[in-house]
């Protein structure tokens, strides 16, 4: 299960102060909870595509607003598929769709985005109980075969409209008359977040109620953060500082495994996920990933080696032309530091994350040898990437692959009602 646009630090299981998530609170008081889990891009079709893949960005070119997954590489649900399980997408995001090749290796594969009358509702929300309905009658129906389901729901992302009691559930105050309430955007961030919990909640208590929850791994995770107004932002797609690149993970296995609810605090990326998975069902692999399995560290083990995730925001393309090379910002981030790059290779930022989670402080100029060591670091994953990264010297962004055939008509107006197109 996917929320989009879901910062762990909102979630009560990383701390937060607020009671946003009692259900996934409660998911991943029986998990494995990975506490600097990141995404491989801060925007929904480019990271999700590295969920499917296991492949970076920069290789599989899934980066431009209309870019489609490339047809020539397997992905998760294509091998799950052809080793017996039924698979089904359930999409909110119409980023997630058929028209940009994400049905691949779906037996079903319900555009739930769909269902939304713009005409009714100009925001262009999809509400969560659309959704998880859709999965808990699904899982009704095929409660009794091995199944892949992915459940793409839209909230928290922006517009942040959640239903009452959701709404104003965390407002500031109320109007002197006590009819308009106050709330800023975190405060509605944060319903819409709690909003989002209630339905995922409803869908984990049908897998329980319908005896699957110790036959079943259960994944929870987000496709990227939100910035609340850090660094002078609010969204996802523009920067790669920890509020828009570090997502929630859990994984919650069947009590028949044996392991132990536990947190991690080794580095994992999304492109980890479909090794991961794929060990743990004793799955070959296809030779197209780049990700590797962390399937060690759901069973207690460490890592000799430490992790370093690489994070690719793409520029701004609100026409759905072409981004913008000097946009385009990078994020390798370490067991401690992190390097951004940005403005075609230009500026470079170093921050000690463990000690300053904001990346409030650029040290890169108080320490020359990090960046140093991180930049010999970053080429040489550049080195792995069928595209050589915009901000390194010779660099370019990948070639996309179009869409077979024009966009629906529908699918631009939901977009264009999200904020994405002009």
């Amino acid at each position: 299960m996917l929320m989009d646009a879901a910062r762990p630090d909102r979630f009560g299981a990383y701390g937060y102060h607020r009671e946003t998530t009692p259900n996934v609170d409660d998911l991943c008081a029986r998990s494995i909870v990975f506490d600097q889990a990141y995404c491989q891009a801060p925007n929904t079709k480019a990271s999700v595509a590295s969920l499917l893949t296991s492949q970076f960005p920069d290789t599989h070119g899934v980066v431009g607003m209309f870019g489609a997954l490339p047809a020539e590489v397997p992905t998760l649900a294509e091998v799950l598929q052809a080793n017996g399980l039924r698979t089904v997408c359930l999409s909110a995001n119409p980023f997630l769709s058929s028209e940009f090749g994400f049905e691949r290796g779906f037996d079903e594969f319900v555009e739930v985005f769909r269902e939304v009358d713009l005409a009714a509702n100009e925001l262009g929300s999809v509400p969560a109980e659309l959704l998880g309905g859709a999965a808990i009658s699904w899982l009704q129906e095929h409660k009794d075969g091995p199944f892949f389901a992915y459940l793409h729901f839209l909230e928290p992302h922006d517009p942040y409209d959640p239903p009452e009691p959701f709404r104003t559930k965390f407002a500031a105050g109320t109007e002197a008359e006590g009819e308009i309430a106050l709330y800023d955007e975190i405060a509605l961030y944060d319903g819409n977040l709690a909003y989002a919990d209630s339905v995922v909640g409803q869908v984990l208590a049908e897998v329980e109620r319908l005896g699957l929850m110790e036959e079943t791994v259960v994944v929870f995770l987000a496709d990227h953060g939100e910035a609340l107004g850090e660094h002078g932002r609010f969204g996802h797609v523009g920067t790669a500082y920890q509020e828009t690149i570090r997502i929630p993970l859990a994984i919650r296995l069947p009590a028949a495994c044996g392991e132990e609810p536990m947190r991690r605090s080794e580095i994992i990326s999304i492109t980890d996920l479909m090794p991961t998975l794929l060990d743990l069902l004793d799955i070959e692999f296809p030779p197209t990933m780049q990700g590797r399995s962390r399937l060690p560290l759901l069973v207690g083990e460490e890592e000799a080696e430490p992790r370093y995730a690489v994070s690719r925001s793409r520029g701004a393309d609100e026409t759905g032309g072409s981004e913008r090379p000097d946009e385009v910002i990078y994020a390798l981030t370490g067991p401690q530091y992190a390097l951004l790059w940005g403005d075609a290779g230009d500026r470079v930022e170093l921050y000690d994350w463990a000690a300053d989670p904001g990346q409030e402080r650029d040290l890169a100029a108080e320490r020359p040898e990090m960046v140093a060591e991180l930049c010999r670091r970053f080429e040489q994953w550049a080195a792995t990437q069928r595209a050589r990264p915009v901000v390194l010297r010779g660099g370019s962004a990948p070639a996309p692959q179009q869409p077979t055939g024009e966009l629906s008509e529908r699918t631009r107006d939901h977009l264009e009602a999200l904020g994405y197109l002009k």
